[in-house]
């Protein structure tokens, strides 16, 4: 009897044109969840979109759940390149340092950084801005003598870096640096200025730093810096080149990315899934192959036999193999039937154990005796 077809919410999910709107489903959630929300609340998004919610429609196949998914991941990390380029071409705020000790006591000795323009051409003469107020500067500096102190401007190709050996980035990365020496003290309130046309395109980071020679020892001085992103310390900007630029620079890592927080989890859960509905396939099966064999005992009883009672001792086993009229038509079990020696069990010829009992059973009945040469 054919099954009646799924109709509905779930039938429509597995027809074809039900399938594509899944996967369109399935890229609209995880792209949403991937470039607006953290990185790690994706996670569960792919995991709900892309699994749990195919598999309560009815689409089970792990090779059509292993394509949507790549599917899925192969579309959103463009998509959400153009989200995070987008967020890169905006200006960040103007940064300062750390208003604590020991960089500084009640505010912040560097304040207001800026970088002017922020987008621009290989032509571009950028400028930056750091305003200066020493009356924040720790006890520890007081006495400073300022004809001896920078204030130190580093632009780099590799983020945060201040020097060419950053463990940030590969050797080879553009870096410089522009220094300002002061010729007096510094005066509460006073903007040091750079000006720097960097001429090559790309995403730039700054960093700067007012750098304090230590009058016991010359040879380490105190370096106050910006207080920039957290995990390089650096400053975003400028950028050069444009929306092209960005997008070409960023969407590799926002492949691996994706990959990486989406991809890997989802095909570990997809595997244990496969798992566990292989292991309850070969259950079913079990539980199908022992009805059929009882079945088969049911069907081989005398007809009109009551079944046992209470009480009543179970039918002793044959102690041998079966008489020569075991398995011929006529006699009380089908063709190829014989008995468990251990429990009685109906068995097939061939079959190494009893189904019921486990107990193993006997091989091939031997080959008859040769008749024996006469004198």
């Amino acid at each position: 009897m054919q099954a009646e077809p799924v109709r509905g919410f779930r039938g429509f999910f597995r027809s074809p044109i039900g399938r594509v709107t899944f996967i369109l489903l399935a890229i609209g959630v995880t792209f949403a969840a991937f470039a607006y929300t953290d990185t790690l609340l994706a996670i569960p998004a792919m995991l709900l979109i892309g699994l749990a919610f195919p598999v309560w429609v009815g689409l089970k196949r792990p090779r059509f759940l292993a394509l949507a998914a790549l599917i899925v991941l192969i579309v959103i990390a463009p998509l959400s390149t153009i989200v995070f380029t987008q967020d890169l071409l905006v200006p960040p705020a103007s940064a300062s340092s750390a208003p604590i000790r020991p960089w500084g006591s009640g505010g912040a000795v560097l304040d207001n950084a800026t970088v002017a323009p922020f987008l621009g051409s290989t032509s571009t003469n950028f400028t930056w801005n750091v305003t200066l107020h020493p009356k924040y500067l720790d006890a520890q500096f007081n006495g400073t003598n300022w004809s001896n102190d920078t204030v130190d401007l580093f632009i780099s190709s590799c983020p945060g870096a201040t020097n060419r050996n950053s463990t940030n980035c590969a050797a080879g990365y553009t870096f410089r640096l522009l220094q300002y020496q002061f010729t007096a003290s510094a005066s509460d309130g006073e903007v040091v200025t750079f000006h720097d046309t960097i001429g090559a395109t790309g995403i730039w980071s700054w960093q700067i730093s007012l750098v304090i020679q230590n009058t016991t020892n010359a040879s380490n001085p105190a370096y106050i810096g910006l207080v920039g992103d957290p995990t390089y310390n650096g400053l975003e900007g400028p950028i050069i080149g444009g929306f092209g630029t960005v997008y070409g620079a960023i969407i590799g890592t926002i492949y691996l990315d994706a990959v990486i927080y989406l991809g890997v989890p989802f095909y570990f859960v997809l595997i244990l899934y496969m798992w566990y509905k292989r292991r309850e396939a070969r259950r079913r099966q079990a539980m199908r192959q022992a009805a059929r064999a009882m079945a088969g005992a049911s069907a081989g009883a005398a007809p009109g036999t009551p079944p046992p009672g209470p009480g009543t001792p179970p039918a002793a086993a044959p102690s041998g193999p079966p008489g020569p009229g075991a398995g011929t038509t006529g006699s009380a079990r089908a063709p190829g039937e014989l008995a468990c020696p251990s429990c009685g069990a109906v068995v097939y010829a061939g079959e190494s154990k009893c189904w019921k009992c486990g107990s193993a059973l006997g091989g091939p009945p031997p080959a008859p005796p040769l008749p024996s040469k006469g004198p």
